[in-house]
């Protein structure tokens, strides 16, 4: 029979471990580098915040208690209302994967939202969890940007190859602005050298509509008309950009007319016809803008391709020079397009060139040419680009995914096709993306290819994929090493795998001892 004694150390060990338990969740819940809000599932009052959330929105403590979640400033112009509520206290939880939240200055932020309820004590409780997605938000809209740039560069080097003529070559060039970059209005003006300086329109396309008739744009540095983005673009060699033609000082000689006719941003890239003679290529975007530095950085290479092809129709520099140029151009932008979704998720930027690493020790042994061998790193580096259109929650879960989830991460190889199909590479990029989750005997994905239908560096690129993918950590489970990732491939050699790719890779391994690094 259990004494006094006993019963009273028994009461005191139970309460020292219920303080020791509230001690480490309230600590939990003050350090989340989410924010966290937890409310009344009744009338939706807030009861408590964590600090996270109080200086993600500028918000004191004070401020937040007692209110309702749709009665402070941070909620009131969002898509979180009453009737959102109610649902959430139908269906037991709520999610917003890009919800625009408003802080207590007035700033907007991207943000994941997720509420659930849940019983504490006898009482519903309602727990919000908010993270922030602004440098996800702006990654991904950097990505975007980039591709269109991307896509107009690849169009312009083109025409640059095929171009005879100066004047196809400017018209082919504001028609791949237009058509392709989405620009509303594309036109390039020749620097006039007489005494008024003007700067004359040579050729046009997309909504003009009288514009360049008004616009009496002129390059001297006396005059309002000479101060413009052109006028300084010309003057200066160096490219200019204007995100807001409604709010930029330098734009008031034509504002009007401007914003008439759908202008809002405008961007003017300089370039040399001759030692004596600078022009311009002007681009007018329809929407206010703001460049990324990798952005900016494909426009002013773009800038710098159209004076070359001029210099070149000018002085009949071989095809096979600007060849090797536009070859380093692409795998520059390839690069950007590797960094930039890095920014979005570093753990596939690794991964990424680690399988690129591999491809190249497999084609090498394979006994590939340097230049096909070349093309095959190049798409392995960015052979998960298509992991933009799955939300970061999901790459980065830290347990197995469900059936939904994994059928989304499914759609990576589709996305990443789609969105270089249309960039002219000298090697099959888009394509070899497309194909690295196939498999020989059918059983892959997008397409459910079998054998010969596949290209050889997608069957490179499958091996390469599962070994880096087995033998490094995962964000649901450790590493499982090298050896677990050989007797993988090993068991599927013929059958899923390429044998022949399979014996190559177990050779550098086995035989040559590579080892995977960054």
């Amino acid at each position: 029979m259990q004494t006094a004694e006993d019963y009273a150390a028994t009461l005191l060990a139970a309460d020292k471990a219920l303080r020791f338990s509230e001690a480490r969740f309230r600590r939990l819940f003050e350090t989340a580098q989410d924010g966290i809000l937890l409310l009344n599932a009744e009338t939706g009052t807030i009861e408590e915040v964590n600090p996270f959330l109080m200086q993600l929105l500028g918000y004191s403590h004070e401020e937040f208690l007692g209110k309702k979640l749709w009665d402070i400033g941070v909620f009131r112009d969002s898509a979180l209302n009453r009737a959102e509520f109610s649902e959430l206290q139908t269906k037991g939880h709520i999610r917003y994967d890009n919800l625009p939240l408003q802080t207590k200055d007035g700033r907007s932020i991207p943000v994941e939202f997720v509420s659930n309820i849940y019983e504490c004590d006898g009482i519903d409780v309602i727990q919000c969890n908010i993270r922030d997605n602004t440098k996800r938000h702006l990654a991904e809209i950097e990505l975007r940007a980039t591709s269109r740039a991307l896509k107009m560069l690849s169009e312009s080097n083109v025409a640059l190859i095929r171009a005879t003529t100066e004047t196809d070559l400017l018209n082919e060039y504001c028609r791949i602005a237009v058509e392709t970059g989405g620009y509303r209005m594309a036109w390039v003006g020749f620097a006039d050298g007489g005494p008024d300086k003007r700067v004359d329109a040579i050729v046009c396309h997309g909504h003009d509509d009288g514009y360049l008739t008004l616009a009496n744009i002129s390059w001297s540095d006396s005059t309002a008309h000479g101060n413009g983005p052109t006028g300084r673009a010309i003057r200066s060699e160096k490219v200019q950009f204007v995100e807001n033609i409604a709010t930029d000082p330098s734009y008031t000689p034509w504002r009007e007319q401007a914003l008439q006719r759908g202008y809002h941003s405008t961007i003017c890239l300089p370039f040399r016809l001759s030692s004596q003679a600078v022009a311009c290529l002007n681009l007018y975007g329809d929407k206010v803008d703001e460049w990324s530095p990798a952005e900016r950085q494909l426009l002013q290479e773009i800038s710098g391709d159209v004076g070359f092809g001029i210099a070149a129709l000018r002085t009949a520099i071989a095809k096979f020079d600007y060849q090797e140029q536009l070859r380093e151009s692409l795998e520059k932008t390839i690069q950007v397009i590797a960094d930039t979704g890095e920014e979005r998720d570093s753990y596939t930027g690794g991964h990424q060139r680690r399988v690129a690493n591999i491809c190249t020790k497999i084609a090498t042994e394979f006994g590939l040419g340097a230049d096909r061998i070349h093309g095959l790193h190049l798409a392995a580096t960015i052979h998960d680009l298509g992991k933009i259109g799955v939300p970061a929650e999901i790459l980065a879960k830290p347990r197995r995914l469900t059936t939904m989830e994994f059928g989304l991460i499914k759609e990576h190889p589709a996305i990443g096709f789609n969105i270089l199909k249309d960039v002219s590479f000298p090697w099959p990029i888009a394509e070899i993306i497309r194909q690295h989750h196939e498999r020989i005997d059918g059983s892959g994905y997008p397409q459910g290819l079998h054998g010969d239908d596949l290209l050889l560096e997608s069957k490179i690129l499958a091996v390469a994929d599962i070994v880096e993918a087995m033998a490094s950590h995962r964000p649901y489970r450790p590493a499982l090493g090298i050896e677990a990732a050989l007797t993988e491939i090993i068991s599927q050699r013929g059958i899923s795998l390429d044998a022949q790719v399979v014996d190559v890779c177990l050779r550098i391994f086995q035989v040559h001892g590579y080892i995977i690094e960054d």
